[in-house]
């Protein structure tokens, strides 16, 4: 039987998708329909900058020497649609290996029939890339590539509960062989650990306040015998935040990411996987990094810079006694870099993109 698309307009997923604090891609011209359902996997965002970052291309400060790794090894941990993944395959070698991880069965399903007979040696690890580590061996690799967040294809299926366009239930699982959702996640959890998750994924002001409205709401529903829907969230950020100067679908796009991140633990995933790759990386391989916005930003900064300290004492002793020599990581680029005014037009989403390259030392 075939599925096909929710009866979505495209303003309307572009209202979603502009107001979610970049975590989600935009829906271009240049979208490419999947093999089932009609489910749009989207043009991958700074592509030329990811490739460069990894050796793959030259001619910017990302590989100034136009070094380029045609057969190396290369794992891409958020495979997606496979749109990062289809450019780096079509520029290995025979002697070329990528790897490619993600825990959505969808993406896995769509990304292995698009590149089916283009990588050389092309390997789907269909699990969440926290377990880089123990998928792969150390010192093996030339490049890992993040590009963080949510993909379109998520956003798109309504089905999968990731938009408040609609109504309809949330989900958020990234992984649905996980046992706890949105659903039994909100109704667990308690206001305190809701408005932690609400302050620290996505900067949420009046956290406890809507975190207690929420949790009141998620047993009123529970009580009732009916599922949590994105029109109670509505409800519950309305009677938190009742002046109409505020973007009601900026604040529920924030409440969706803070949820969501929970749900699928992905700051821990992020930390735990980053901390992998570097001692998946050979030296001289480069670590790439793709965030949209500030906490996972954060995020990766944090856990990069332990890997960039030479010294590991502790801050109180006076003089060094590790012996200085723990770096890790360097950076290639200072600071994050940013999109092109070119790519924010031809993808609104670009806009908040980040990208950060570092190098096994």
């Amino acid at each position: 039987m075939t599925r096909h698309s929710p009866q979505v307009s495209k303003s309307q997923i572009n209202e979603v998708l502009n107001s979610a604090g970049g975590v989600v891609r935009a829906c271009t011209e240049n979208a490419t329909v999947g093999v089932e359902g009609g489910v749009f996997y989207h043009d991958p965002v700074m592509l030329h900058g990811c490739l460069q970052g990894l050796r793959l291309e030259g001619g910017s400060e990302l590989n100034e020497a136009c070094e380029i790794i045609a057969d190396g090894t290369f794992v891409d941990c958020t495979l997606g649609g496979g749109g990062h993944s289809y450019a780096i395959a079509t520029r290995l070698s025979a002697a070329g290996t990528l790897h490619a991880f993600d825990r959505d069965d969808d993406a896995v399903q769509f990304a292995s029939r698009r590149l089916a007979g283009v990588a050389p040696r092309f390997v789907v690890h269909p699990v969440a890339f926290a377990q880089l580590g123990s998928e792969i061996p150390a010192d093996s690799l030339d490049g890992v590539l993040y590009d963080l967040g949510i993909s379109s294809h998520q956003v798109d299926d309504s089905g999968r509960g990731f938009t408040f366009v609609g109504n309809n239930p949330l989900d958020l699982r990234m992984d649905r062989r996980e046992d706890v959702s949105a659903q039994e996640w909100l109704r667990t959890v308690s206001a305190d650990d809701l408005a932690y998750a609400l302050r620290k994924n996505a900067d949420m002001d009046r956290a406890f306040k809507l975190a207690t409205r929420i949790v009141e709401v998620a047993a009123a529903t529970a009580k009732e015998g009916c599922e949590i829907l994105p029109s109670h969230i509505k409800e519950a950020v309305e009677s938190v935040f009742p002046d109409k100067r505020r973007d009601a679908n900026s604040l529920m796009a924030r409440v969706f990411q803070a949820v969501r991140m929970e749900v699928n633990g992905e700051l821990g995933q992020i930390e735990t996987s980053i901390r992998a790759a570097v001692d998946c990386l050979k030296v001289g391989g480069r670590l790439v990094i793709m965030s949209y916005h500030s906490v996972e930003d954060r995020c990766v900064k944090d856990v990069c810079a332990e890997f960039e300290k030479a010294c590991v004492c502790p801050e109180h002793l006076p003089v060094c006694m590790c012996g200085g020599n723990h770096q890790r990581l360097r950076k290639v680029n200072r600071k994050p870099i940013l999109p092109t005014e070119e790519e924010i037009a031809i993808n609104s989403r670009a806009r908040s993109a980040k990208l950060r390259v570092y190098e096994r030392i």
